[in-house]
This record gives structure tokens, sequence and C-alpha cells, in this order.
């Protein structure tokens, strides 16, 4: 009896392992094709320059709206648009398109693929906007958007958009939200390869206030950090800066805001368990006495939300405003900087980050940045390239640019994500039944 229980537990054993090794040998069958999608960068509103940013001459790229969507070799580092949005193969590099008004303000984004849906926190629909959302519309079928707008008064009638293949379409901030001038825009891609970008521009009668670009917001989150907030004393004290939140759910947040400077960390009197109303758009003021140069905020909330923040900045005696935006935990990734030569300011709790930077003359550098808090760095001169290599846990960095125009502002993060498809394989079972 013991001698046929032993044997019985002996093959169910065997009989396990045996499907085990046959399930394994399945599913290390299947083979999966990876790739970087097209990123897309804005088009070039009528009296603003805009140059967009890549690595190699080689890099294949064609003009959305162009009869011909054949991808042809771009043959330049620097990208003059003329008028329509472009289309880049760039392989996980992101390219930053700079745009300016000559005078008045500059701004710069970064190129990304299409998405399902992105946020905007940043622009105005009352009597000083000029501002203007783009959608664009990369692929060769019609695609529907949606855009849903809230302000200060709450949420605002839904804006629906068809878009024809391979064109793009411009919609008025202040159609969205008449009077208002606090808003936050979210656009929702129904169907089609869809992208948007936000230009937040100011008038006030025969005064022109500056503009700036708005990079976008992937989705709501409990935690934030913007980094690379613009810092000009105004006759040797303390600008305002104006954080514009939004809680999109039901329920009321309660958030803290904690500053990151040269000087340490600390939280401002009055931003500690703050609460926050849903549904509605709020803008705070808030009054750093903070060193000169740039600062971070870290926002942690119990409620997702989404949060920028818009600073006045002076450069090359053009007064310009910049919307600084959220930026993800640094990861591995390259991005495009020819031209613009930006400053960036990084920010952690511990900061150990190693580059690459790729020159013009072909030279490659190798550097390595530490600290605490926050830290400075600047993009040395001819630098086409920067390819982070390793970042310490939540290190944060956004990008700041002084342009003879006006001041600019871009987060470091990657424009695409590489994606896994499955590749179909044939099985002779599907032909025996």
């Amino acid at each position: 009896m013991k001698f046929q229980k032993g044997a019985i537990l002996a093959g169910v054993i065997a009989a396990i392992l045996l499907a085990t090794n046959l399930f394994d040998a399945n599913t290390s069958a299947r083979q999966f094709s990876k790739s970087y999608p097209a990123v897309v960068c804005p088009p070039n509103p009528a009296g603003v320059t805009t140059a967009t940013s890549v690595a190699s001459k080689k890099t294949p790229f064609y003009r959305i709206g162009n009869k011909s969507t054949k991808l042809v070799n771009i043959k330049t580092l620097r990208y003059s648009s003329v008028s329509d949005p472009i289309l880049l193969q760039t392989e996980g590099l992101t390219p930053v398109s700079f745009q300016s008004r000559t005078g008045v303000w500059a701004g710069s984004v970064l190129c990304t693929a299409p998405a399902t849906s992105q946020w905007f926190v940043g622009g105005t629909s009352d009597v000083s906007s000029k501002g203007v959302v783009y959608l664009v519309n990369s692929g060769l079928s019609v695609s529907i958007a949606d855009i849903f707008t809230w302000s200060e008064n709450g949420e605002q009638a839904v804006k629906t958009i068809s878009l024809k293949a391979n064109s793009s379409a411009a919609v008025k901030l202040d159609s969205l939200a008449p009077g208002d001038s606090n808003i936050v825009v979210k656009v929702v891609a129904r169907s089609g390869r869809v992208n948007s970008f936000l230009v937040d521009e100011r008038v006030k009668g025969l005064q022109k206030l500056g503009g700036d670009l708005v990079n976008a917001i992937s989705a709501p989150a409990r935690k934030f950090v913007i980094t690379g907030i613009p810092q000009q004393l105004v006759k040797k004290k303390a600008p305002t800066h104006y954080l514009r939140l939004f809680v999109p759910g039901v329920a009321d947040a309660n958030f803290t805001l904690e500053l990151l400077s040269s000087n340490g960390r600390f939280i401002p009197t009055g931003f500690n368990e703050r609460k926050l109303a849903s549904g509605k758009v709020v803008e705070l003021k808030l009054t750093p006495e903070v060193a000169k140069g740039a600062f971070a905020i870290k926002l942690t909330s119990d409620q997702p939300l989404v949060a920028a923040i818009r600073s006045r900045a002076t450069s090359n005696g053009n007064s310009d405003f910049v919307w600084s935006t959220p930026s993800p935990a640094l990861a591995p990734m390259q991005i495009a900087i020819g031209g613009i030569l930006p400053k960036i300011i990084f920010a952690g709790d511990v900061i150990a980050i190693d580059l690459k930077v790729e020159f013009s003359n072909g030279k490659v550098k190798e550097q390595s940045i530490t600290g605490s808090d926050l830290v400075s760095w600047q993009v040395p001169n001819n630098a086409i390239a920067i390819t982070f290599l390793r970042a310490g846990v939540d290190n944060y960095a956004g990008a700041l640019i002084a342009a003879r125009s006006g001041y600019a502002f871009f987060p470091i993060a990657s424009g695409a994500e590489l994606t896994k498809v499955a590749i179909p394989s044939s099985n002779i079972r599907v032909l025996n039944p």
C-alpha cells in the first residue's frame, strides 16, 4: 500500500513537471516586435518662428498636411517649419521644438507620440487671450477628438472636432470658456492618431504680455514634481508665481507643497495639508524667499490632480511669462537640444546623474552630476543631444532657455515609449484540430 501511494505521488509530480515544461515552451516560442512610434512636432503659427532640434541629418520625416507622406531625410540638425506640423521617426530620441515671436515671447515643447488623452494646465479665455489649441491628426484616416474645459466657474461645454486624415486644426481658447481667467483643458482622442499643443499668448490692448507653449500632462496624479521654475528678483524682492491646480474627481483634495532650492527645502506658510475643492480650477499665489536662479516644488495630495506654475521672466530686455509643468522621474532616454542651449535644473533628495553629451563635431563627453535638493547644469556650447544613462531614485529635471525674444521651459521626459507587439505565429494544431 505504501509503495502504491509513493508511485501515485511520483506520477502526479511528473505530470505537473511535464505540463509546466510544455507551457514554458509554448510561452517562450512567442515572438515580439519592439519599436518606437513616430513623434509629432507642433505647427508654426503665423508670425511665429518654429525650429525643431534633432540629432541626425538622416532622421526620416514628412510634413503633415502635405500630399506626400513619404519619409525623407531631414538633412539638417535644426529644422525650420514653414506652417505645417511635422512627423519624425526618431527611434526613441525626443526632439524639442522651440517657438518665438520676435521681441515678444519664446516657448518650447517636446515632440511626442500620439496620445489617447492630454491635459493642459495653462492659458486663459478672458479678453487678453490670443491662445490656441492645435490638434494634429498624423494618421491616414479621419480622427475625432473631444476638448473638455474647466475654469474657476466649473466644467464647460464639450467641444468635438473632426480632423481629416493627415491634417491639423486650431481652436481658440476664448471659445472654450469665454470670459474665464483660469482654465484647464483636456483633449481626448476618440479615434485616430491625435496630438495636441497649446499656445498661451496674451495681449492687453496694444500691450503685448508675452506667451508660452504649455507642455502636456499625461494624467492626474497624487504626486508631482515641477523643477525649472525661474526665480528672477524684482528690485531685489521675490517675485510672485501663480500655481494653478485642478482636482478632476468628485472628492476634495488635501495637498502639501514642499519647495526645493539652493537654500534647502521647506514648506511655505499655508501650504501644509491645504484643502482644495474639486471640479473648479484654483490659482494660488506663491512668493518664495529663495535665491535667484531657479527652484522646484514637490506636491503631494490624497486625490489625483493636475498642476502647473506660471512665472514672469525677462530675457534680453523682453518681459515674458513661463509655464513650468511636472516632470516624470528620470530614466534612461535621449533628447535633442541643438541650438537652444538650455540650463537643466535637477531636483531630488540625492541627485546622482550619469549622462553623455554629443556635440556637432561628432565628439562625445560623459559627465556625472551629483548633489542634493537642487542642482543646476548649463548645457555646453555646440551640444546637439544628451543621453541620460543612469539616474538616482526619484530624480527629476526641467530645462530653462533664456532666448532673445523671451524665456522658455520644457520638462526632461521621453516623447515616445518603446512598444511591444506580439508577432502572430503559425501552429500545426490550427491545421489539424
